[in-house]
């Protein structure tokens, strides 16, 4: 398992920032793989990721709000093809934003076991700032 941790100061009050974290849409537009999504409801989301390489399958992906404590807490869960991501993003309000302090646990199994270990920290570090950008622009 991968451990990846960050934080970064958002120029948005707490409220919008929860908000946006926990929005599928724009989780799901801050992942270029991501093809499709669909909100099942407020805490469970499906995507469909494809890898852009020519023959590559496209993978089913689910979303679970496992912990929500709006403004300062929320944990999301990531299931499928072969990754399972439990992050957390912790808020706090700092001057007119929010600090967003970010943990990912990564445990990849299957075709993708290969990729895991310390070449994949900055691969989640890439990833976790995509969806900070998104939820920035977004709050």
């Amino acid at each position: 398992m991968t451990t990846v941790e960050g934080e970064r100061v958002v120029d948005a009050p707490p409220e919008r920032v929860f908000a946006a974290l926990t929005d599928p849409d724009v989780v799901a537009e801050a992942v270029p793989l991501i093809r499709s999504h669909r909100e099942v409801d407020e805490d469970h989301w499906e995507a469909t990721v494809k890898a852009p390489i020519r023959f590559a399958p496209s993978v089913s992906i689910r979303f679970v709000v496992t912990e929500r404590r709006p403004p300062q807490h929320a944990a999301i869960q990531t299931h499928g093809g072969g990754a399972h991501v439990v992050s957390s993003f912790d808020l706090e309000p700092e001057g007119g934003g929010t600090r967003v302090r970010w943990r990912a646990q990564i445990q990849l199994s299957g075709l993708l076991a290969p990729f895991g270990g310390h070449g994949l920290e900055p691969l989640a570090r890439r990833a976790a700032d995509r969806v900070l950008d998104r939820v920035a622009a977004s709050a």
